[in-house]
């Protein structure tokens, strides 16, 4: 009697589950950010604007449709930690790989980071789902780093 009273649970928790509509998964951009680098907040904020002005128009370039569902949504963006140089370049190479539109800023180094430094990489948009393995494992940045 227990046993059929739990299957009876089960059966119905699952049935409600299933009949109740999924999520739309969500595009998303991600911004990935050198740790090693002495970036103020200040300086962050501008690359990632540059990151951000760029892509955008870069994707209306090459995908309207993809950037139009983009800003159709709530436009979500995640930024996340890399520790090196190499492995922004990975991000990229990545991104790239997998049909990822990304663009990464290059400084002009007139403040705090030499000229020709690559800082942050954004790309985007795309669904989780899609990313490539690595680029799913990347951790997202936190205050203090």
């Amino acid at each position: 009697m227990i046993m059929a009273t739990v299957q009876r649970i089960l059966h119905h928790a699952f049935a409600s589950q299933m009949s109740q509509p999924q999520p739309e998964p969500e595009l998303k951009m991600w911004l990935a950010v050198r740790t090693d680098l002495p970036l103020s907040r200040g300086k962050l904020a501008v690359q990632a604007m540059h990151a951000a002005g760029w892509l955008h128009l870069v994707v209306a370039r090459d995908n309207p449709q993809l950037l139009e569902r983009y800003l159709a949504d709530a436009m979500p963006k995640i930024s996340v930690r890399v520790d090196t140089a190499a492995a922004l370049d990975r991000v990229e190479a990545e991104a790239k790989q997998a049909g990822i539109p990304c663009f990464v800023v290059t400084d002009a180094g007139r403040s705090e980071v030499e000229p020709g430094t690559r800082t942050v990489c954004l790309f985007g948009p795309a669904y989780r789902d899609d990313l490539p393995a690595f680029l799913k494992r990347l951790q997202t940045l936190k205050d203090k780093e």
